[in-house]
């Protein structure tokens, strides 16, 4: 007897949503009628809005791995907590373009509709414009051609249409707009169209994990791993209930990050100390960036090492836990987001769960403290 796929993938969802209900003390109820496939999508997306609210059960983790008591040089006692973060290349698919306005960038003008079919065009009435959608329709075959942004070389390739093209547009460079050309005449280079008429994929999840390796949350960033997106989703994530605010926010990028909070004013980092890991510190930022080697290097943080001068945290824990969650790339690569959303949360809860039994092994005596209120 042989398991399919889909069974599979139902009695992961099934033992998933029982343990949780089971956890809080309520019952999984799901709907009859429906197809197979829709099943349970109702309790999955309950599960993933109340992450979103609440946040992941290791939220509030505290062990001796990511909090340290120390004695400082004038000889007082202190603790501090530590949070590191990084991305990993690990999506699913998100829409490229709104169906109801034209998908060339920049422009916001609403789709029209082909006389013939009645279908929506997913470009808007600048005969340009659909013309980039007629090429990128007709050029092909090529899954890699079709992942591109459609460049005038494609609509060359496959309309042949050189002849009407307008007098600035070469086939060195992308589809222009005429009205375009005399805007900037001091810049280099004519303004260029970009469309995306596909799907695309979210940019990378983003992790927060303990320095001793359990995980504090994820987030999906849509569209790039930008130091302001960390930032925003750093703050919304230690700003639930549940959470605490660590002392250190650890980043290969923070020299850039700590740029960016101070010229923004940013009071939830206020009093944080925002370092570099020692990894990249030490191998990817240049020696002569003095802001980076005074602000952000761990060493000039005393409460960050040891009795003997060395690092008391292990900074490069998200490369090596990225190592494992990237091991789900392929399997996601096609989910949709309410099931993308929940299988990630469960396999995060599931290794939390084997990391805090092995820091009870070691004696870390990992907790969740009570919230001072």
């Amino acid at each position: 007897m042989s398991v399919t796929t889909e069974e599979v993938w139902d009695m992961f969802i099934i033992l998933a949503l029982l343990d949780d209900h089971q956890h809080q003390g309520t019952r999984l109820s799901v709907p009859h009628g429906n197809n197979q496939s829709d099943h349970f999508t109702a309790a999955m997306q309950a599960h993933n809005e109340k992450i979103i609210t609440h946040g992941d059960e290791e939220l509030p983790h505290a062990c001796f791995g990511c909090t340290w008591l120390f004695t400082m040089p004038d000889g007082t006692t202190h603790y501090t907590e530590v949070v590191v973060t990084d991305g990993i290349t690990v999506g699913h698919p998100s829409c490229a373009y709104l169906e109801t306005v034209c998908a060339v960038d920049g422009c916001d003008k609403p789709v029209v509709y082909d006389k013939s079919t009645g279908k929506p065009h997913k470009a808007c009435n600048d005969p340009l414009h659909l013309r980039m959608e007629d090429a990128r329709s007709r050029s092909g075959k090529s899954k890699t051609q079709r992942m591109k942004s459609v460049k005038l070389n494609d609509a060359l390739t496959a309309s042949s249409v050189d002849d009407a093209l307008p007098a600035a547009v070469t086939s060195s460079t992308r589809i222009v707009d005429p009205s375009l050309l005399e805007a900037c005449p001091t810049k280099d280079e004519v303004p260029k169209l970009k469309a995306v008429f596909f799907r695309k994929w979210t940019n990378n999840e983003q992790l927060f994990i303990c320095p001793c390796g359990v995980i504090s949350g994820r987030g999906t960033m849509y569209h790039h791993e930008a130091i302001s997106n960390v930032l925003i989703l750093f703050e919304k994530m230690f700003s639930l209930p549940r959470a605490r605010k660590p002392h250190h926010l650890i980043h290969d990028s923070n020299c850039n990050a700590l740029r960016e909070v101070e010229s923004r004013q940013l009071k939830f980092f206020d009093g944080m100390g925002m370092c570099v890991d020692a990894f990249h510190h030490k191998t990817k930022h240049k020696a002569s960036d003095r802001f980076c080697q005074e602000r952000c290097d761990m060493k000039t943080y005393p409460e960050l090492l040891d009795e003997h001068g060395k690092y008391y945290f292990n900074s490069s824990i998200t490369e090596q836990t990225n190592v494992w969650f990237g091991g789900f790339h392929n399997m996601c690569h096609e989910m949709m987001p309410v099931k993308y959303d929940f299988f990630l949360d469960e396999v995060i809860l599931r290794r939390n769960h084997a990391t805090v039994i092995n820091l009870h092994r070691q004696d870390k005596q990992p907790h969740h403290p009570r919230l001072s209120t």
